[in-house]
């Protein structure tokens, strides 16, 4: 009996553990997409030429598709990924995550 539980119980703690691995790196995914969307839009509020500046941001987000908008004298830069979730035991869940920053536009 004892080996019938146990036989049950360690697939269920390995997809436990796969869960818990994912979702630290949605968090690491999502804090890098923000860093990226943060330094698109700072580049950009300095009066940096656009497209560069989504390549250095692209660089630390790959993947990541990245949307700039000016409105208000500000720049605002959304990134957006989409995150499957790793292996057959999770196969199917995914998530978008988003990041949108707002810069206030330098004046020089």
């Amino acid at each position: 009996m004892v080996l019938l539980e146990t036989a049950l119980a360690i697939p269920l703690l390995a997809a436990v553990a796969v869960a818990l691995a994912w979702g630290i790196s949605l968090g690491a995914t999502s804090m890098a997409l923000g860093d990226a969307a943060r330094l698109a839009a700072r580049e950009i509020a300095r009066g940096e030429d656009v497209p560069a500046a989504l390549e250095a941001a692209q660089a630390q987000a790959p993947g990541a598709d990245l949307q700039v908008e000016e409105a208000d004298g500000s720049v605002v830069v959304v990134a957006v990924q989409e995150v499957s979730a790793p292996g057959p035991l999770l196969g199917g869940l995914g998530v978008t995550l988003s990041q949108r920053v707002a810069v206030p536009r330098e004046w020089t």
